[in-house]
């Protein structure tokens, strides 16, 4: 029984002391009397470490980026590891050189592949050309020692792929590494095994006009993954201005019968592909048409 008197005597005393802080901590105070208050008759230490806890997370000082990166490649939780390097990329430091550098070594070697992700998007972010280099280097990690660049996981190199076709999309990519990035691209786009790693290469070459990208696209329209092929046929699309609809022999006879100029309609539309319509009143007419004829269906015969 004193046990318990002593507790709700020490949490008394705790909510006096927390009620002669400033007014700004009002609304937070509410909540830690509704927190403490059935603890009240717990033993003292119980008390004890509620009000540490919650003294802690009130007035802990707020980190600074430079600080979350001292945690994103010192501790041992990774999930703290993880969570810095999120903070890192949401803050406005997140394109200087020390993040940079912090960034690199992560997409790099870190261990768990959620962090190394979170590491290679900000870096794709950044534009600077060093997240070029990495990407690579992630993608051709077997040119690589284990000590310079650990082996990716498939969301790793997914996530490489999709920032080099970011940064290809950008013109973000030195002239110096194009060459290496649309082979790797087409490297990844015929014999890697993660479906999302040869989706992105497929978009990444889309930026890279050349006779080589057009093969390579081509001959993978006869990817199992259907989410591949589509990706294939709009890169050839944006690369040729035609469409043939995944047909690996109509794109192989169009190919044969273009060689001189392939990209001379690079960019446009195909007629087949584009809108029906201009703007949005072309678009409610449109649509009204439709669901009068699927009213009626007999309207479609007309």
């Amino acid at each position: 029984m004193s046990t318990s008197r002593d507790g709700q005597a020490r949490c008394g005393n705790a909510l006096r002391r927390l009620a002669r802080k400033p007014r700004w901590l009002a609304p937070l105070l509410g909540t830690a009397a509704t927190l403490l208050a059935p603890g009240c008759n717990d033993p003292a230490p119980k008390v004890d470490a509620k009000l540490d806890e919650m003294a802690q997370k009130l007035f802990a000082p707020r980190k600074s980026p430079q600080q979350y990166m001292i945690l994103a490649v010192s501790s041992e939780d990774a999930d703290v590891r993880r969570a810095s390097v999120v903070r890192i990329s949401q803050s406005n430091k997140y394109d200087q050189e020390w993040a940079i550098k912090g960034f690199v070594a992560i997409a790099c070697l870190e261990n768990d592949p959620q962090t190394r992700c979170v590491a290679i998007r900000a870096l794709a972010r950044t534009g600077d050309p060093r997240a070029t280099e990495t990407a690579l280097k992630v993608l051709n990690y077997r040119d690589y020692p284990p000590q310079e660049v650990r082996p990716p996981d498939d969301i790793c190199r997914g996530d490489a792929a999709y920032a080099l076709a970011d940064l290809s999309a950008a013109g973000k990519v030195p002239a110096e590494y194009q060459d290496g990035v649309r082979k790797t691209l087409l490297d990844r786009l015929h014999l890697d095994t993660d479906r999302h790693t040869r989706i992105a290469a497929a978009r990444g070459l889309a930026s890279y006009p050349a006779e080589e990208t057009l093969a390579g696209l081509i001959d993978a329209l006869r990817d199992d993954d259907f989410a591949v092929v589509h990706q294939c046929e709009n890169s050839l699309m944006q690369l040729t201005g035609q469409a043939h609809h995944g047909d690996v022999q109509a794109w192989e006879a169009w190919l044969a019968e273009n060689r001189t100029d392939p990209f001379a309609h690079a960019g446009e539309i195909p007629a087949a592909q584009r809108l029906p319509y201009k703007n949005g009143f072309e678009k409610a007419i449109y649509d009204t048409r439709e669901l009068i004829r699927w009213l009626w269906p007999g309207a479609k015969e007309e």
